[in-house]
């Protein structure tokens, strides 16, 4: 039995995933992730994270 085409599939659905994420980041850098309340508080526990992690590091 062969899996490849399943395995290549995964393999492109986890490109796109961290292609999305990698965005994802970039636009909560600049703060273009929205207005709402919701993005402001991603925004601010990703500044507050990248923070703290800069400081152990």
């Amino acid at each position: 039995m062969k899996h490849n085409p399943l395995h290549q599939w995964q393999k492109d659905h986890n490109k796109r995933v961290i292609d999305f994420h990698k965005n994802h980041a970039l636009e909560l850098e600049r703060g273009e992730n929205g207005k709402g309340l919701l993005a402001t508080w991603e925004r601010f526990v990703y500044n507050k994270g990248k923070a703290l992690f800069k400081a152990f590091k």
